[in-house]
């Protein structure tokens, strides 16, 4: 097969931020990855997809599915499409986020919950016999400091609250949720007899950077003005991707190492 030689890497919503970030960095390190491009909205990943092989240092090879994480049907057509394409998927990273401002707590913690922990978790559900098929299968969830109960509970940490003022309580507690379905996961999977005994499961956290993740209103503010670009978070959660940090199997990867539940 044509990609029997590279490395197969599905990145949700990779048609911006540090997803798209994230997929330049592995297309310009070597010819031996293929990204796909995961897309809520199909003509945004192929809009993608355009800009990332107009790249004049890119090595790898790149395509587009169209994935919505909060839409089962979505998920189960992608894993249709990825199989009949490629074959099989080496490493799954599930980066596709939210974090919403609006003020009504309830229904804002259901819509962030229905993409940053259920969406993460159906995906991975979906694209497990994939992964089964990968001859070295990783799995990367992209998380946040943010999630942390030590930090949030702690009024000296950077992270006790936000420079912007905003609580973003959804977000955080989706993020505290994540984590444990990183660790649940990675503990559950491997199992004798599952296919996937030589899985590697790892969490990352590329910090805070200038994302549409963060909407209009904090990117106008000042604090906005101070954080870094995509490509900064980016490399962290590249190098992860690339098994750099494979001595933390299991645990939260940030820029400082291991973070704090």
């Amino acid at each position: 097969m044509a990609f029997d030689g590279k490395t197969i890497v599905l990145i949700t919503g990779a048609n911006g931020g540090l997803g798209y970030a994230t997929a330049k960095i592995l297309l310009c390190t070597s010819s031996d990855y293929h990204v796909i491009v995961g897309s809520r909205k199909g003509y945004n990943g192929v809009e993608a997809v355009s800009k990332l092989q107009a790249m004049p240092n890119i090595k790898g090879t790149v395509s587009s599915v169209q994935l919505d994480v909060t839409d089962d049907a979505s998920i189960a057509l992608a894993a249709k499409e990825v199989e009949e394409t490629f074959g099989r998927v080496d490493v799954l990273l599930n980066n596709a986020g939210i974090c919403l401002l609006d003020p009504d707590m309830l229904p804002t913690l259901r819509k962030t919950l229905a993409t940053n922990v259920i969406g993460a978790v159906a995906v991975t559900e979906g694209f497990k016999g994939l992964l089964r098929l990968s001859s070295a299968p990783r799995l990367v969830f992209v998380t946040s400091s943010m999630g942390s109960l030590t930090h949030a509970a702690d009024p000296e940490s950077p992270h006790f609250r936000t420079k912007s003022g905003l609580e973003v309580s959804e977000y955080r507690i989706s993020k505290a949720a994540l984590n444990m379905a990183m660790v649940q996961i990675g503990k559950v999977y491997p199992t004798e007899g599952s296919g996937l005994e030589n899985l590697k499961t790892l969490g990352v956290d590329p910090g805070l950077n200038r994302t549409n993740l963060l909407g209009p209103r904090i990117m106008k503010s000042d604090a906005a003005k101070h954080l870094p670009e995509p490509n900064v978070g980016a490399s962290l959660i590249a190098s992860v991707v690339k098994g750099e940090h494979d001595d933390k199997l299991g645990r939260v990867v940030g820029k400082s190492g291991i973070n704090v539940w």
